[in-house]
């Protein structure tokens, strides 16, 4: 076990190297520096399986030197330990990412060893976790760009299938109306116009349907205006299918997005809208888009009955699940604010650098 010590005082890091010597059954490699620089060196140049740190350096002092060394390696577990019983300090050192805080007058041999063991098994399970969370958002983004490859595929297929098909048939069908009508025995067949004439409006009627079912798999505004457009579109769709109020806001006439970053914020805000819709009991929705900076923020405001924290938290719910990890596929943020009577409010800022790199 290799344990970096960082450590100005001489003394102490006597003591300290004592105090570990044959406690453990694995031998501990102790390396002692006494600046931050020197040990901020060995960091790059050496592994280490942790850091024993001192706050107060000649060249660093407070929580500036913790942020130093877990900057310079964030893969290495540090230990902080200092002669500073602060508990305001400690809390902020665990919260920067410390694994334990130590006082030294308080510190003897038995702690000192489990604080180092106990941080280095809790650094892997860790490591291990957000390897695991890593790997499951990569499978979640696949099966995303998969979904919706075959959405795609679907569409198209249903547009120039089906939907011919039946343009065909209405065709037939008026053909057939026609005939009829200009007959001799056209009284005689009356019945059998009138059911011509039905046919041709369940035609109608199932060709909406299908351009409809066309448009919620993939709208072709989508692809061939853009986001911005698209969004316009959706808003206008919302308000004929709901009824409610659909303003769409936006201060860019155009983003500069490839088609998976596109979808993917298309997306975003169908589900949000899909929420409104279901749990809400909104009058007026209202969707920003802003761009400023390389980063793309979406807004999604509504004057509903205002989402509560524990709805907002969304554990329960895959709606909101879902919306926070199409977000973090992006590599952005989001937040949810509810104010009870007076709406919710859904927020999301998304680097476009990132959109290019992870499409």
């Amino acid at each position: 076990m290799r344990i970096l010590l960082i450590e100005d005082n001489e003394d102490d890091a006597y003591l300290i190297r004592e105090t570990l010597a044959g406690r453990t059954a694995v031998a501990i490699d102790l390396e002692w520096v006494n600046r931050l620089g020197s040990g901020l060196t060995r960091l790059v140049h050496d592994s280490m399986d942790a850091v024993l740190l001192d706050l107060s350096l000649p060249d660093s002092q407070g929580l500036d030197t913790f942020d130093k060394v877990h900057a310079q390696n964030p893969e290495v577990p540090i230990v902080v330990m200092t002669g500073c019983d602060d508990e305001g300090t400690a809390i902020q050192a665990v919260q920067r990412g410390a694994q334990d805080y130590l006082v030294k007058k308080q510190l003897d041999g038995d702690r000192l060893v489990r604080a180092l063991r106990y941080a280095i098994e809790r650094h892997r399970a860790e490591r291990r976790l957000r390897q695991s969370t890593e790997q499951l958002r990569a499978l979640t983004g696949h099966l995303e760009t998969v979904r919706e490859k075959e959405r795609t595929r679907i569409a198209r297929e249903l547009h120039d299938q089906l939907g011919q098909m039946l343009t065909g048939l209405k065709m037939d069908v008026s053909w057939l109306n026609k005939r009829l009508g200009n007959t001799k025995q056209a009284d005689d067949l009356s019945p059998l116009l009138m059911k011509t004439q039905s046919m041709t409006a369940l035609i109608d009627e199932t060709l909406v349907a299908l351009r409809r079912l066309i448009a919620e798999l993939r709208p072709a505004v989508l692809d061939h205006l853009g986001l911005v457009a698209a969004l316009e579109w959706q808003a206008e769709e919302f308000h004929r299918r709901t009824g409610l109020v659909c303003d769409f806001c936006g201060s860019v006439k155009q983003v500069t997005l490839d088609s998976a970053g596109t979808t993917a914020v298309f997306r975003i805000v169908q589900e949000a809208l899909t929420n409104v819709m279901r749990h809400a009991k909104a009058t007026r929705v209202t969707i920003r888009l802003e761009e400023e900076r390389e980063v793309l923020r979406l807004a999604v405001e509504d004057d509903g009955r205002g989402i509560t924290d524990t709805e907002a938290a969304g554990r329960s719910s895959f709606g909101i699940l879902g919306l926070r990890e199409r977000v973090a596929l992006l590599g952005g943020r989001m937040t949810l604010h509810g104010r009870p009577g007076q709406g919710t409010t859904l927020a999301a800022h998304i680097p476009l650098t990132r959109i290019e790199d992870v499409a």
